[in-house]
């Protein structure tokens, strides 16, 4: 039962549900954008698929492809310098080509050149027909072409030849489908067509070189039917050749010996070069995407992606986790847990693609964080700006200014009922004789005198009290009652404590020259002098009160014991006490034995007052006279 209190005190804190309003807004916002329009991130998730990509680095091949590159030294040497035009080159050199890589032991050859209307020299189609029929392991590519028309895509493939088509292994469309930014991080392995559907030119290649067909699980499939490709690295990751190289015999003989061999444009004049996670600034040319496609398939090692239901599971538990992580009272932490969240998800993500190629959705779910601690937060400054002022406004006629910074500091957790009780120590401090003392002057006329002492008299125990990080809780008159530990948790509370009120006593022989009795006769010219009781222990602070009667509050014995102790000072000035310390002779300074035990090894103190009977409490207080701090202040 407790468990399921705890819980529920989390999910709704300061009973305040209205603050949870905003964020789930958002977060079901985002749900119903997710579920109505899943691309909407995709611009996004790109992005982090390429960081991914280079986080992870390059890979080596796995299957034996050699690239034969149609390169700008082929354009110059087997174009310009020989009189032809390589970008329509007579057939007849193409089956040559064809011819010797046969010859020199390709396995398969991807001849990634269009051949969608007939060449211009004299028999070289039929050359080039002859020639792909006795190496039998060539795929031709046919190329795709889409249009938009309002709602409509008109799609038209140009395949090759006839003859051509029909003496070729296999052919396949070339084209690969872009993403929202227009990169290629995919391969396409079917295109519906009237009659048939049209595999991909990769995936032609592959069922040839496997022998059987590529076993694809259908839940690897993006709805168009395709696959995110894992691409080995940037261009080169494959050995490539010019194909002026391989025509001038520059080429080791054994280079193709069961090789696949693909045949294809690098040059930008031919535009085949496209944005990848590794293309750099130039792009990736077509046919290194081919080989990359064609070895993901013969290795099976394809990036596989979760079911269609995960970015809306993601996104709905990273949300609710946001928004639990940042209403944790101590906004740093709510707000370091966010963070923690999100670091959390990019490095699992980095971490699964890089060892299981797996391709986490993290867009869906970092948005949902970021938005719902975002207006989590927002909503927050909202509410505790008005509160604040509203609290402002209540206490600041009847609260000091330090009481009230620490009330606004902490004012979320004070208005909790169920408040835990906090370790912490309670000094109280009064001025000796100052009943006796504001008489006589009121009746000399001097009222004004005692204003002036007292307002210097607080500006020196302001200065002590604050210089160890205490909290003046309450002014009565001549009265302090100072928290250490309070609102704020010190770790080294008795110690603060304690050395505040060696400064105290410290400071009030500064005010001895400022004490209004200190030539009056009647009083025997008495020094200034204070009593200071002090004592530690569980204590309960709270805004008690709602509305016009709120108010900050400490409840706890600890707080009517130091008053006690502070009492019997009268009583203890009497009792002689032994010389040495910082402490003056007119201020006594009383803490309880427990006060004691936790800072004896640090103070120098007089053990000679004998216990005394206080009010409301069963046994004897045991106290001991503070008469200064070993180290020096």
């Amino acid at each position: 039962m407790k468990a399921i209190q705890g819980f529920l005190a989390l999910l709704l804190p300061h009973r305040r549900p209205l603050r949870w309003l905003g964020p789930v807004l958002a977060l079901v916002s985002l749900m119903v954008l997710q579920l109505a329009y899943p691309p909407w991130s995709a611009r996004l998730e790109a992005w982090t698929v390429d960081a991914r990509f280079h986080l992870r680095g390059a890979q080596p091949p796995t299957q034996r492809i050699v690239i034969i590159a149609v390169d700008e030294a082929s354009f110059q040497l087997l174009g310009n310098l020989q009189g032809e035009n390589i970008r329509s080159w007579p057939r007849a050199r193409w089956a040559e080509l064809v011819t010797h890589l046969t010859a020199a032991g390709a396995r398969f050859i991807g001849l990634d050149i269009v051949f969608d209307t007939p060449g211009w020299d004299p028999n070289g189609d039929e050359a080039l027909t002859q020639a792909l029929i006795a190496a039998g392991n060539v795929v031709l590519p046919a190329h795709r072409i889409e249009s938009q028309t309002g709602e409509y895509t008109l799609a038209t493939t140009s395949p090759p030849l006839k003859p051509l088509t029909q003496a070729a292994a296999g052919v396949g469309i070339a084209n690969f489908p872009t993403d929202a930014d227009g990169a290629i991080r995919r391969l396409t392995l079917l295109y519906p067509e009237e009659a048939n559907p049209q595999p991909a030119f990769a995936l032609v290649l592959a069922t040839l070189a496997r022998g059987s067909p590529i076993n694809i699980p259908a839940a690897d499939l993006a709805p168009d039917i395709s696959l995110p490709l894992n691409f080995r690295g940037p261009e080169g990751a494959f050995t490539t050749l010019s194909l002026f190289d391989v025509l001038a015999g520059a080429v080791p003989e054994d280079t193709f010996q069961g090789a696949l061999v693909l045949v294809g444009y690098t040059t930008l004049l031919e535009q085949d070069r496209h944005p990848t996670p590794f293309g750099g600034e130039l792009g990736m040319p077509g046919i290194e995407i081919q080989a990359n496609a064609l070895d993901n398939l013969l290795t099976g090692d394809w990036l596989r992606t979760p079911p269609r239901w995960f970015p809306l599971a993601a996104l709905s538990i990273a949300g609710v986790l946001a928004l639990l992580l940042i209403n944790i009272p101590r906004p740093g932490w709510g707000l370091a847990g966010v963070a923690g969240l999100l670091l959390a998800t990019i490095a699992l993500g980095a971490l699964v693609f890089a060892r299981a190629n797996l391709l986490l959705p993290l867009i869906p779910s970092s948005a949902s964080a970021l938005l719902v601690a975002g207006t989590a937060v927002a909503e927050r400054l909202i509410f505790a700006e008005r509160d604040k002022r509203r609290l402002h406004a209540r206490f600041s006629g009847i609260m000091s200014a330090e009481r009230l910074h620490a009330v606004m500091e902490h004012w979320e957790d004070l208005m909790r009922p169920d408040r835990p009780a906090t370790p912490a120590a309670v000094i109280f401090a009064d001025v000796r004789g100052f009943t006796h003392a504001t008489e006589y002057l009121s009746r000399e006329g001097r009222t004004a005198d005692m204003f002036r002492f007292l307002s210097h008299y607080l500006d020196v125990m302001s200065g002590a009290v604050f210089a160890e990080g205490g909290v003046i809780y309450r002014v009565f008159g001549d009265g302090l009652l100072v928290l250490f530990g309070l609102p704020e948790a010190l770790p080294d509370y008795p110690q603060r404590a304690v050395r505040a009120a060696v400064r105290m006593a410290i400071a009030a022989e500064a005010l001895q020259e400022q004490w209004p009795l200190r030539d009056e006769a009647p009083f025997g010219a008495a020094p200034f002098g204070m009593g200071i009781g002090i004592h530690c222990g569980p204590i309960v602070d709270a805004v008690v009160g709602r509305g016009r009667q709120m108010d900050y509050s400490v409840i706890g014995d600890c707080v009517n014991a130091a008053s006690r102790i502070e009492s019997h000072c009268k009583v203890a000035m009497e009792i002689p006490r032994p010389s040495g310390g910082q402490v003056p002779e007119s201020t006594t300074i009383l803490i309880s034995a427990d006060l004691h035990a936790l800072v004896a090894d640090q103070i120098l103190a007089d053990s000679t007052i004998p216990p005394f009977e206080a009010r409301g409490k069963s046994e004897p207080l045991q106290v001991l006279r503070v008469l200064g701090w070993r180290e020096p202040l």
